[in-house]
């Protein structure tokens, strides 16, 4: 047996007495419903703003390192990685023998 076949929702009718009471009633869950979504909406809005911002903020952060990385050489040597070489050290393919 399912919850809804044991437990069947209460009727409206004993609530209700009358068609207007129902209209009342309808009325009064419009509005509070409609009350929560704009809240809803608000709320919304609102974080989707901050989102938006920060987006715009981490756009605007990585074009303007891009910007700055553009203006030096597009190659990279090895002292600008902190890999100097040893000025005594000028060919790997024939080393010296000393060392």
């Amino acid at each position: 047996m399912s919850y809804r076949q044991q437990f069947h929702p209460p009727p409206f009718y004993p609530r209700f007495q009358t068609l207007e009471a129902w209209n009342e009633y309808r009325q009064a869950d419009q509005i509070e419903y409609q009350a929560i979504m704009d809240r809803n909406e608000a709320v919304f809005y609102e974080q989707y703003g901050a989102h938006m911002r920060a987006q715009e903020e981490q756009r605007a952060a990585a074009s303007a390192s891009a910007a700055a990385a553009s203006h030096g050489s597009p190659l990279f040597t090895l002292s600008e990685l902190g890999m100097d070489d040893s000025p005594n050290f000028q060919n790997f393919m024939d080393p010296p023998a000393s060392g």
